[in-house]
């Protein structure tokens, strides 16, 4: 019973990383991530390539952390690990500050453009109350 009850705890695991791993890659492809990096680096035509490995990769942590799976890769692994994915959050950071240059056109079409400011602010405040909250009750 415990194996079977392991093999559906795995299965739902994977499902549920396929379900994250979706949303994530539609919302940084909407971000245009892969149109601009293929653009730079002239490598469109890996664009699918690369959607699957953050397909995959999504996944796989996301298994790896609901199993609560330990991978020995040392430091150096470790090194190499926090390099990528600041690579990574760095080309998706840029992306993102680009698609923010569509907030002072709808502002200004909207009406808005005085209460800009305190969008902003409100939303940095609750992006730093939810982070406290976490850290107070789930260290």
């Amino acid at each position: 019973m415990t194996s079977l009850r392991l093999v559906f705890y795995l299965l739902f695991c994977a499902i549920a990383g396929g379900a994250i791993a979706a949303g994530y890659v539609a919302f940084i492809t909407l971000l245009g991530v892969f149109d601009k990096l293929g653009e730079k680096y002239k490598a469109h035509k890996y664009a699918i390539i690369i959607e699957n490995c953050i397909i995959i990769g999504v996944t796989l942590g996301n298994i790896i952390y609901l199993a609560k799976a330990s991978i020995p890769i040392g430091r150096i692994g470790f090194c190499a690990f926090t390099l990528v994915g600041g690579i990574f959050t760095g080309c998706l950071a840029g992306a993102l500050a680009e698609t923010l240059n569509v907030f002072p056109i709808i502002s200004r079409r909207c009406g808005i453009r005085k209460l800009l400011p305190y969008v902003l602010v409100a939303a940095a405040l609750g992006k730093l109350a939810g982070g406290i909250i976490q850290q107070i009750y789930f260290p």
